[in-house]
This record gives structure tokens, C-alpha cells and sequence, in this order.
């Protein structure tokens, strides 16, 4: 009898982690396919400096490391929640509660200037046709520029400043590293088209 109960409890052990195993490989085959899952509101849930994915490996490292973010299509369909993270150079910016997304508004030019949270919707004519963008300032080794719709990039000196994605970030997620800090954000920027992400930052707040 209790042989029998010692065996149904070892089969039911290695049912669980059989399930357990079976969902991080999944978890982990979606990830390479279309890049890892950030979330602002996970960050800062966790009282810890390191990120890690759904899938277990450890992302959004502040040092050289390149992570590969996947879109997050909920944000892109149905549009971002913005925050206010600070002031700077002249303008306000924003960051998407979900997934990391900038924005940059003139302190006076802008409907949501006077605004500390709001949603708004992707613009979808500068995704497609490319982002009429003016210089911001000049950091990193790199010059910042915005669009009207708020969308960043940090980018080496640009003659033409109709900034697009290329294919490779649109099919494939963006491969950003770590730039700087401010704010309790940590700012990466993307290799491939120089988009900026902000994501919570719980080392930021043990450095200020």
C-alpha cells in the first residue's frame, strides 16, 4: 500500500515537470521566432536589478549585451499607455506602461504637453511612409531625433531625416542594447533603426 502511494506520487511528479518542461520549450521556440516579451508593468513589480523573459533567460542586461525584443502587438492594435518620465531638452517624455515606447513632445507644441498620462494610438502613416524628423539634441555620441507623432531614434548625423524601420526590425523585432539611465528608466537603443526603449529600471534607483 505504501509502495503504491510512493508510486503514484513519483508519476505525478514527473507529470508536472514533464507539463512545466514542455511550456518553457514552447515559451522558448516562440522567442526565437519572434523575439523575447518585455513588460513595463512586470519590471516594476520585481524588487530586482536583472529582467528575465517568460521563457527564463535573463534580457535587458545594462551593460554591452544585444537582447531581441519582440513586438508587442496589443500596443501596436490597440494603442499605447503613456506615463510621464521626465523633462528635458525643451521637451516632455512619455514611456508606454506596456512596452517601453518614448515618446517626445514640445513643452508648448504639443496636445498632450500638459498631460501626465494618456493613451494614444500608433500613427500609422509614419510606420508605413517614414518619420518626418527634426534634430533634438546631441548625446551618447549620437543625435536624437523626433518626430511630430513623438517617435524617437538615436541615430549617427542623418542627411536625410526621413527616418524608416527597415524590413529586417518589422519582421524580426528590434536587437537593442543599453545607452544610459535617467529618471529610474533605463534607455536601449536598437541597432538596426535606432529606436529607443525606456523599461523600468530598479538599478537606477539604487544608483540615484
Amino acid at each position: 500500500m505504501l509502495l503504491s502511494f510512493f508510486s503514484i506520487m513519483t508519476v505525478r511528479r514527473q507529470s508536472a515537470w514533464a507539463k512545466n518542461n514542455s511550456r518553457v520549450i514552447c515559451r522558448r521556440m516562440l522567442c526565437v521566432a519572434f523575439g523575447h516579451e518585455v513588460n513595463n508593468f512586470r519590471f516594476g513589480l520585481v524588487n530586482s536589478p536583472d529582467k528575465n523573459c517568460p521563457c527564463g533567460l535573463p534580457i535587458l542586461r545594462e551593460d554591452d549585451s544585444h537582447t531581441r525584443i519582440g513586438h508587442v502587438v496589443s500596443c501596436f492594435l490597440f494603442g499605447h499607455h503613456y506615463r510621464l518620465a521626465g523633462r528635458r531638452d525643451g521637451y516632455r517624455e512619455y514611456v508606454c506602461e506596456r512596452c517601453g515606447h518614448p515618446l517626445l513632445f514640445l513643452h508648448t507644441r504639443s496636445e498632450y504637453s500638459g498631460q501626465e498620462a494618456f493613451r494614444k494610438k500608433v500613427r500609422y502613416r509614419c510606420n508605413l511612409f517614414g518619420h518626418r524628423a527634426h534634430e533634438v539634441t546631441r548625446r551618447d555620441g549620437l543625435v536624437e531625433y523626433a518626430c511630430h507623432c513623438g517617435h524617437s531614434f538615436l541615430r549617427p548625423p542623418q542627411r536625410n531625416t526621413l527616418l524608416k524601420h527597415p524590413l529586417l526590425c518589422l519582421a524580426a523585432g528590434h536587437f537593442i542594447k543599453y545607452v544610459t539611465s535617467r529618471n529610474h528608466y533605463a534607455e536601449f537603443r536598437c541597432r538596426n533603426c535606432g529606436h529607443t526603449f525606456c523599461f523600468v529600471s530598479n538599478e537606477t534607483g539604487r544608483r540615484e
